[in-house]
């Protein structure tokens, strides 16, 4: 088998209160570790100046991860940290096990992030379900099940990494009763077309939120089309402005950045 390619990069947070810079302003300092495999150097090239061009324009931290289900290709922070609302994914897809009634609920919870309604689906499913789906798309993570922000939900403070998540987007289409739930990831609200959301065709959810600093983080798990499949992808951003409109513009140059994505395999399951 072989070994995952790997980029782990890392960059410095710039002065609080920093704004996105110009061009011409030097890039952040970064350190690059390559560990070599016989997966295409291409695709790790790829990865790697996507996240290095975010970095400079906004700084922070960002984490890009693209796999076929089996390989990860990875570049940048692949830190495990709150997942906000991508894990409505797996909870939606366990509570319409239990009751394919709860549909609405379900769709509500996806295409506009409806927290209500995501609470609802918690109900149904518990920890129990939304960890099997979990499992079955091998999400390399368990649900949250601690009180950990109280103005928070319990499922969304669930730690996963961005490799973790694109793996499971790579399984998607093979979980039992997942097809409703890739439908609303196909039809996701316009308000939130941002990052995989700008791809015609992209079947995804977002996530955001902030750190008890109030800095924001916004990611997104997701399948984006191709001509000879789908590639599924995960990003992640931190800026370091701590601005959520900052945070949803760094996905959306990560994204912009991988290109067509065609040098990667495509998902499967």
């Amino acid at each position: 088998m072989r070994r995952w390619w790997a980029v782990l990069l890392t960059a410095a947070l710039l002065p609080g209160c920093t704004i996105p810079v110009g061009e011409d302003t030097p890039e952040p300092d970064v350190v690059v570790t390559v560990t070599e495999t016989r997966a295409s150097r291409s695709e790790g090239d790829t990865l790697e100046a996507a996240v290095r061009e975010v970095l400079a324009r906004y700084g922070g931290s960002a984490g890009v991860a693209v796999s076929d289900g089996r390989e990860i290709y990875t570049a940048g922070d692949m830190t495990a940290v709150p997942a906000w609302s991508t894990i409505k994914v797996p909870l939606a897809i366990a509570a319409l096990r239990v009751d394919p009634e709860m549909a609405p609920s379900a769709a509500a919870a996806i295409r506009v992030s409806d927290n209500a309604a995501a609470e609802t689906l918690w109900l149904a499913s518990g920890a129990v379900g939304v960890d099997a789906v979990l499992a079955e798309g091998q999400a390399g993570t368990v649900v949250n099940q601690e009180v950990r922000r109280p103005e928070f939900s319990i499922f969304g403070q669930t730690a996963w990494s961005a490799a973790d998540q694109a793996r499971f987007a790579a399984h998607l289409p093979c979980i039992a009763g997942g097809e409703p739930v890739l439908q609303d990831m196909a039809a996701i609200d316009p308000s939130q077309s941002w990052g995989l959301g700008t791809l015609a065709g992209a079947r995804f959810k977002g996530g955001w939120g902030p750190d008890l600093n109030g800095t924001y983080t916004a990611r997104q798990l997701g399948l984006a089309p191709g001509a000879d499949g789908e590639r599924a992808v995960a990003v992640v951003a931190t800026p370091a402005s701590g601005s959520l409109a900052d945070a949803q513009e760094m996905t959306t140059l990560l994204v912009q950045a991988l290109g067509d994505l065609t040098q990667f395999p495509a998902a499967r399951c």
